[in-house]
């Protein structure tokens, strides 16, 4: 019953007494709470005099009516201070004074005892208000006391259901990161400010003597970075439930933004940046509270870099160890252009570019020299998608890698090869397979004659390095396996003999106009080249289109054929051209996500068969040519029919020792016209496309191309990386433990890392803060795969003191949700409450 149900009733119980009794009563309201709701309150028909000066026009009327007249007399204010000055004393004697007492009222519409009325009395604002009443009753329990009651009235004011502490200052938090200050005004104007603020020194330790939400949150990140230190050694146990509530507000991915805002002021406010300059990267690492330690830390990466200070395997580590700060994502282009800064520098600059013969030098291309072109890439990528002002600092880095690459990589494996493309009679290699072989060894071979049905789809310009990164992709989705093998270009590396070469074909032939015949047939285009897999009962398409059908459209386009060849050119389409040449890199992302889509709706299709290849490769460079990366001749011959960066065609070429000449017999082609490609990788000046980007000649980068073979298995092949808890002890005797966990083998394609959330629990209770551990370890070491997790016991454990609790795993699913990790660990505490709070916190 409302406390306005609770007057109306006994204003009726009242007014029903028999005879004059029940015909007039006086109301004293001094506060004039029911001012504005008396004529609510009283049974029909019933007279309200408001007591105004009126005194003797009050009496007049009651007692000159009818004696079946019944009337209210509202006093609204104060009493009379003296009997002298109350008219109305003779009426109130001979009728009484009706009083709404409105702390039982209040009580009474609570349902509450004594420790209801002792917070009613103590906060009465509070529960002037009909709306804050019914939102405080939500949140009663029949055991509560007035410290219990007084928080849930907090939480009313809040709007938030749990009344913890924790709960209360997420609201407070997230108000004060938006700039606003609603819930603690509100909790000040009602009185309840004192309760909040000496909650607060009681279990978080805050004992500031002019408390603020401002200064509080420099205080707790102020502590953050102290790691939750204790202040005195007699007080140990100060922080350990704010260090608890920290750690859950700062890997609640519901709380990110609050977090980021309240961390990005603080560390302004605490100067933090300029304390991060007297810790060492070691000290670094762990600090995960401020964005600054990122900043820091990349810039001591790329000085560490640079100077050639830091092995590879530490950098390596360091950026692995920091995908778990909740800052990575924001920095992570920053980081791993560093990473790939530093192979690129550890493998250029040991590398040996020696090869005993074509084959070998393919080979070692394919295995382990290709992953230089990758990291030039990846830290160019990387670079151009980073902050510029955390990058800024990068010019002396980014200049090594260029130097490196192109002085102790790139011209030295050119002239290392052009060594081995000097030996070559033909355009050939033995144990390494043609491109001209492709469609008779590759997909007659393999399909066709054995009637099965698969696609090919060539990416122009996909090259080796790219294709080994969409292989990793495609291995990472479930049901997936790519094998990639390398396949030797035909000659020129250039689109229109690279896709004719991997149609059927029995002759190739160069037209004057630097075109391919296949079989007498022209190839250029999707039709041409369509009509000639007709042939075989097949057809082609462009990608764009076969990502714009309709799913029953696709898998009637495939049933209707038995090999279906997908046309597709992202990187070749923007490398090729003056005006994007810079964008080479950005193309080649955007290739390895459009292949994947292309993959992905084939198998969709019931395609379980795909290979993936190339035309040819390429060259890029990110920094303008220099002058003697231009041949110093030009070519000539009888008739020049084709002249390009990187190769020409004509009949009669001049023989010179700065090209590599071939008749089109010596190209495994019909015909008399000769092709002459520059040694090594220099260029060829004249004009059209630009020289960064470039295609056509005998390097590795061009010449190296991609069979990458897809298949889809029909069931799951992924799984999550096991995880198993190793304690050292059964026993927890101080304030906090640490606790091994084991990734029991490495992460790879197929076994995905695991993300997981430890905590120490009482039954249901938990009593100690939570620690995030992302197991990704890749080593085949065992050792690199123990995790360390550093429990801290909350003040709620004390309670448990003597008994089992358990060590749990959460796995986090979506933003919210988690589920149970199987495997625990159980231990008794017996802890002796002395100072035993360590300072190897990760924060």
């Amino acid at each position: 019953m409302s406390s306005l149900s609770t007057v109306k009733h006994q204003l009726r119980e009242r007014f029903a007494r028999p005879g004059e009794a029940g015909r007039i009563v006086l109301w004293s309201d001094p506060s004039g709470r029911y001012a504005d709701t008396v004529t609510e309150l009283v049974p029909p028909g019933t007279t309200i005099l408001r007591v105004d000066n009126n005194e003797f026009a009050i009496k007049r009327e009651i007692f000159a009516s009818s004696s079946d007249s019944t009337f209210l007399i509202y006093r609204p204010g104060p009493e009379p201070q003296t009997p002298t000055d109350n008219w109305l004393l003779d009426v109130e004697l001979a009728y009484g004074v009706f009083t709404a007492d409105h702390v039982s009222l209040v009580v009474q519409e609570l349902g509450g005892g004594s420790a209801m009325r002792d917070v009613v009395e103590q906060y009465p604002q509070f529960f002037d208000s009909q709306r804050r009443r019914q939102a405080l009753t939500t949140r009663l329990r029949p055991d509560d006391d007035a410290t219990d009651i007084a928080a849930s009235m907090v939480a009313a004011i809040l709007g938030t259901e749990d009344r913890s502490l924790d709960a209360l200052w997420r609201v407070l938090l997230t108000q004060h990161a938006e700039g606003r200050s609603t819930g603690i005004d509100e909790i000040t104007r009602l009185g309840l400010d004192t309760f909040h603020w000496e909650g607060t020194r009681h279990i978080y330790g805050y004992t500031a003597t002019t408390p603020t939400v401002e200064d509080f949150v420099l205080w707790l990140f102020e502590r953050a970075w102290e790691g939750f230190a204790p202040t005195h050694p007699e007080r140990a146990d100060e922080y350990r439930n704010i260090r608890r509530d920290f750690s859950t507000w700062r890997h609640d991915l519901r709380f990110a933004d609050t977090y980021r805002a309240l961390a990005t002021h603080a560390a302004t406010e605490l100067a933090i940046a300029d304390r991060m300059t007297d810790l060492e990267l070691g000290d670094l690492l762990p600090r995960t509270t401020f964005p600054e330690a990122d900043q820091e830390i990349i810039r001591r990466l790329a000085q560490g870099i640079e100077s050639r200070t830091l092995p590879d395997k530490q950098v390596q580590e360091a950026v692995q160890r920091r995908t778990t700060s909740i800052w990575y994502h924001d920095v992570h282009h920053a980081y791993e252009a560093l990473a790939a800064a530093s192979t690129l520098l550890s493998l250029a600059c040991a590398g040996a570019w020696d090869m005993s013969s074509p084959a070998d030098g393919v080979e070692r291309y394919a295995k382990e020299w290709y992953a230089v072109d990758q990291a030039y890439r990846r830290f160019h990528r990387n670079l151009d998608q980073a902050d510029t002002d955390l990058t800024a600092s990068f010019d002396p880095l980014t200049s090594q890698v260029e130097r490196a690459y192109l002085n102790d990589y790139l011209d030295p494996l050119g002239r290392a090869w052009q060594q081995q493309v000097n030996t070559m009679e033909r355009w050939e290699i033995s144990g390494i397979p043609s491109a001209r072989s492709f469609f008779s060894a590759k997909v007659n071979a393999h399909w066709l004659s054995k009637g099965r049905k698969g696609v090919v789809i060539i990416s122009d310009a996909l090259r080796y390095e790219v294709a080994e990164e969409l292989g990793r992709r495609i291995r990472n989705e479930d049901r997936f396996t790519a094998e990639l093998t390398p396949m030797l270009s035909c000659l020129p590396s250039y689109t229109q003999l690279g896709m004719a070469c991997l149609l059927p074909h029995t002759t190739l032939a160069f037209t004057d106009r630097a075109n391919v015949e296949v079989d007498g047939a022209p190839s250029d285009g999707t039709n041409n080249r369509a009509t000639i897999l007709a042939a075989v009962g097949s057809t082609a398409i462009q990608a764009k289109d076969l990502l714009s059908m309709r799913p029953a459209e696709t898998r009637d386009l495939v049933k209707s054929h038995h090999v279906l060849y997908v046309f597709h050119n992202q990187i070749d389409a923007t490398g090729d051209k003056q005006p994007t040449e810079t964008d080479t890199f950005r193309a080649c992302d955007d290739a390895i996500a459009e292949l994947i889509k292309v993959m992905k709706k084939l198998a969709n299709a019931n395609v379980n068969n795909i290979l993936i290849t190339a035309d040819h490769g390429f060259l890029y460079q990110d920094t303008p040519l220099a002058e003697h990366n231009y041949l110093s001749v030009k070519p000539h011959g009888d008739t020049l029919l084709s002249v390009n960066h990187r190769f020409v065609l004509g009949r009669g070429l001049k023989r010179d020792q700065a090209f590599t000449t071939f008749t089109s017999a010596q190209l495994g082609m019909t015909g008399d016209i000769e092709v002459q490609v520059p040694a090594s990788v220099h260029r060829i000046r004249a004009a059209g496309s630009g020289v960064r980007y470039v295609h056509g000649g005998a390097s590795l980068q061009e010449i190296v191309i991609p069979v990458l073979a897809v298949n889809k298995r029909r069931t799951s092949d992924t799984r999550q990386v096991p995880v198993k808890i190793m304690p050292e002890t059964d026993r927890i005797t101080t304030g906090q433990i640490t606790v091994m966990l084991y990734q029991q083998e490495p992460v790879t394609e197929k076994v995905k890392a695991r993300r997981l959330i430890a905590g120490l629990y009482a039954g249901q209770t938990l009593i100690s803060d939570e620690v995030t551990v992302d197991c990704s370890q890749t080593s085949e070491e065992g050792r690199d795969r123990f995790f360390p997790v550093t429990l801290v016991l909350s003040t709620e454990a004390d309670a448990y003191n003597g008994t089992k609790v358990e060590l749990r795993l959460h796995e986090p699913v979506g933003i919210s949700q988690r589920r149970p990790y199987p495997d625990k660990a159980r231990f008794t505490l017996v802890r002796t409450f002395t100072s035993d709070f360590g300072n190897d916190f990760d924060f």
